[in-house]
């Protein structure tokens, strides 16, 4: 509003108040009907207000800005409630003169919309009460549905209530008329607010019913679309960071179109402390550098915070994804996330029964993970936990985001180890080729042939006759081969079934006959190099060693095997995409295959990702690795079974303490599930580069950061769901499909819907560098949202019950998903 002086002055909620009384003071002074009782209650001398005589032109300048003036001198009362000012935004010239800029200014609210709407509908005159009305959807009715707040919520649609039992048809008594612009604003806010029939008064619920099949709103939704800029964002992208940042970065273009230009990086970050805001932008403080370096500074604007103002006044307040923006510190941008973009979220998992999956179209093709990988007549120990838990999480989230996923079990199956091995058998079951031997010690077996290799000359001369026989493809030797290989697989069988793990046997020899060629290949490109006793090698920059593809006797390695092995899985499996999960001891020798791949030209520019997933050791409490007692490596199967046997005593002492939600006859199912979850958990929560030591005890606690944790926060939502049914009569799968409203009154309940909207974005992360530990944060953290939640929320017995039942179950949800993706069983009772 002008002064007299012709400059702005922004008045207060008390003087607006004050002006309104006065103005509506001199209306009734000089015969007019202020208020409700405009055109209705002022007798014969009282004539209605004529209100702009088209609502595309004139009106109130927050909704129409060209000859507002002389509307509001018809009107001061119309003039003292439109003080509200929408800063306008760049955006190219709309169809409609007078509607397109006003609904570029107003955004895509319904009142906007009510005035887009046909000639015999939207167009009606806005008299003073309909004004109210509109004013009221903006002020009241839109701001309740977006908090989420019910108290905010049941006010609003009370006076909506108030109005239809009055009116019948239409909210307005006079000057609108049924579906007149009051009535399409207020429609259209409802429909938008997704407020299922039995959550609306009976009076609300018929209106807005009859409302959904009126041509005026089809038709305000078609023009208002024709009108309107599309979204910053892509609404199909389930991303908060995607959406946050194209928020950001168009407000910093309509503010500064020369940011385009400068190179600042235009994205959003999640604050850290989340008491100052959900996400932040820090480009304000770069792009005052640049713009004061190039001299492109708009007047008025001198400091970071000023840049940064400017860019929270051209984003706005009818921004689809954030509120309460706010300047802080030296520039930084901090916002909140609006109560309607993350409801949406909770609906869409209610809606599908699963977390909203990113949009990724970089991770089409085919992916070949190799991991696990024992050696043939060795158990499987402590140390090949690792590889295999972390491999299989690669493999589900993978294939989770839909890639084709080769699970490549490169086992140990070829080597001069054999030789010994294939003569040890040979002298101790001498029949094996009529009574196949029943090899249960492997590793006994394995050290046995081991200390008579070493000890007596004579058998290590036959064993190493025995590996070129074998080589050669010598009958009686390949036959013994086979019987180590078949004892061996059903011992690695045993910790497969129990991690369920599922994998592809493809071992060392399988790309014996594949070796010759591929030395063939690197000579004929010229790359190969034979040096000092005749080994062949291929070197690669930045490596002080070569890779060995041919030892000077003639044997194979690894280096041979593995550069066979990735021509094969990118020439007949087609891999876009190699992952090798090994401990970190091999990641140079891994590096330098990748090099060689692509200096022959196996792999062209980014037309293959080859990753190298490197982990550390498994301590025991002496820092040392994990060991027995006596020395001995400790045998995967001993250790899983230990868990789930402690996982049983601990299960049976909440029995007989009558704590359980389980009987007797589901102890062991349950501890399986739990004491297996709580190894792995144990494992994958942590960067995988990283060493860990092994606790029995630290891994199984019920508090803190472990599967045991997580496993009965799930538990907790899923018994109160299931009490809701019992004991209440809630049906969660009814509230569903009927459409109930959440609402998010409480900050704890804000908070759960927060960390639910960012699992999308946990699902990106992990895809960066394929290391679980990502999405184990991730349900930590909302396992922790979860337990807050429940806490601080009562959810049994209470108004608020429906609602907050299908948050438990939308996180529940989510959970289970996370537990899927980790290769954990989940338990819904305990």
């Amino acid at each position: 509003m002008a002064d007299d002086g012709g400059g702005e002055k922004k008045l207060s909620k008390k003087e607006l108040k004050k002006l309104a009384k006065k103005a509506e003071k001199a209306q009734k002074k000089n015969g007019g009907g202020g208020g409700a009782s405009t055109g209705a209650g002022g007798g014969a001398s009282s004539k209605p207000d004529a209100g702009p005589a088209d609502a595309q032109g004139e009106g109130r300048r927050a909704v129409v800005p060209a000859r507002e003036r002389a509307a509001r001198r018809r009107d001061r009362r119309l003039h003292a409630q439109g003080l509200r000012r929408v800063r306008p935004v760049r955006h190219p010239p709309a169809p409609r003169r007078g509607l397109g800029r006003a609904l570029v200014r107003q955004g895509p609210g319904p009142a906007a919309l009510a005035l887009a709407a046909p000639a015999d509908e939207g167009r009606r005159r806005v008299t003073a009460e309909v004004d109210d009305w509109l004013e009221f959807e903006r002020e009241e009715l839109r701001p309740a549905l977006a908090s989420g707040n019910a108290k905010r919520v049941d006010k609003a649609l009370a006076r909506v209530e108030a109005a239809l039992c009055d009116h019948q048809t239409s909210v307005a008594s006079a000057g609108g008329g049924a579906m007149g612009p009051a009535d399409l604003a207020i429609s259209l806010t409802l429909i938008g607010g997704g407020m299922s029939a039995a959550a609306l008064p009976p009076a609300v619920a018929t209106y807005l019913d009859i409302a959904r099949g009126h041509p005026a709103i089809a038709s305000a939704r078609k023009l208002a679309g024709s009108l309107l800029p599309p979204p910053p964002y892509d609404p199909s992208n389930p991303s908060l960071l995607a959406a946050t940042s194209a928020v950001f970065a168009a407000g910093i273009l309509v503010a500064f179109p020369s940011a385009a230009s400068l190179g600042v990086e235009l994205k959003s970050f999640k604050c850290k402390d989340m008491r100052h805001g959900d996400y932040q932008c820090n480009a304000a403080m770069p792009l005052y550098q640049k713009l004061k370096a190039a001299g492109a500074l708009p007047d008025g604007v001198s400091t970071p915070q000023q840049v940064a103002s400017a860019i929270i006044d051209a984003i706005g307040a009818d921004n689809p994804v954030m509120e309460d923006l706010k300047v802080n510190g030296p520039g930084f941008i901090m916002s909140r996330i609006k109560a309607s973009y993350l409801l949406d979220g909770v609906n869409d998992i209610l809606k599908n029964a699963a977390p909203t999956k990113p949009v990724l179209t970089a991770q089409s093709g085919n992916v070949v993970v190799d991991f696990s990988s024992p050696n043939i007549a060795k158990e499987m120990h402590v140390g090949h936990l690792r590889s295999t838990i972390i491999g299989e999480s690669v493999c589900r989230i993978l294939e989770y985001v839909g890639a084709d996923v080769s699970r490549v079990n490169h086992v140990g199956d070829w080597g001069t180890q054999f030789g010994m091995l294939i003569q040890y058998l040979k002298e101790e079951y001498p029949d094996f080729t009529d009574d196949v031997p029943n090899i249960t010690d492997l590793t006994a077996f394995y050290k046995n042939a081991k200390m008579r290799f070493d000890e007596s000359p004579e058998f290590k001369k036959v064993s190493q006759l025995n590996v070129v026989k074998l080589q050669a493809g010598d009958e009686e030797c390949r036959k013994i081969w086979q019987v180590l290989c078949d004892v061996s697989r059903k011992e690695f069988e045993k910790v497969y079934n129990r991690l369920d793990i599922k994998v592809t046997e493809c071992g060392e020899s399988f790309y014996n006959d594949k070796i010759a060629p591929v030395i063939g290949e690197f000579d004929k490109a010229g790359i190969l190099t034979s040096e000092e006793g005749g080994a062949k090698c291929v070197w690669v920059d930045g490596y002080p060693q070569p890779l060995m593809l041919q030892k000077s006797d003639g044997g194979y390695g690894y280096d041979s095997t593995d550069m066979a092995a990735i021509k094969y899985r990118i020439d007949k499996l087609g891999a876009t995409q190699c992952v090798y999960i090994t401990d970190f001891t091999q990641g140079d020798h891994f590096q330098m295959v990748f090099k060689a791949a692509r200096k022959i030209g196996w792999v062209e520019g980014d037309s293959h990702r080859l990753d190298h997933i490197g982990f550390g050791t498994v301590q025991g409490e002496d820092g040392k690795r994990f060991k027995t007692r006596s020395g001995d490596t400790v045998r995967l199967v001993d250790l899983l079974d230990e868990a789930v046997s402690r996982m049983e005593a601990s299960l049976n002492e909440r029995i007989a303490e009558g704590k359980a939600g389980i009987t007797k006859d589901q102890v062991h199912e349950t501890a399986c599930a739990m004491g297996y979850g709580a190894v792995k958990y144990f494992d994958l929560r942590r960067n995988p580069t990283s060493n860990y030591i092994f606790s029995y005890d630290r891994m199984l606690d019920t508090k803190g950061n472990t599967a045991i944790y997580l496993l009965y926060a799930h538990a907790r939502l899923e018994s109160i769901i299931s009490r809701a049914e019992a004991d209440h009569g809630v049906n969660v799968d009814e509230l569903i499909k009927g459409g109930q409203a959440i609402v998010l009154g409480h900050k704890s309940e804000r908070n759960l819907a927060l960390h639910l909207e960012i699992f999308a974005d946990c699902i990106e992360e992990t895809l960066k560098d394929l290391y679980p530990y990502h999405i184990c944060d991730f349900v930590y953290n909302l396992s922790i949202a979860a337990s807050d939640f429940v806490t601080q929320c009562k959810v049994l017995g209470t108004d608020e019950m429906q609602s907050r039942v299908l948050l438990c179950r939308a996180t529940a949800i989510t959970m289970r998903q996370c537990f899927q993706l980790l290769g954990i069983r989940h338990v819904m009772r305990i």
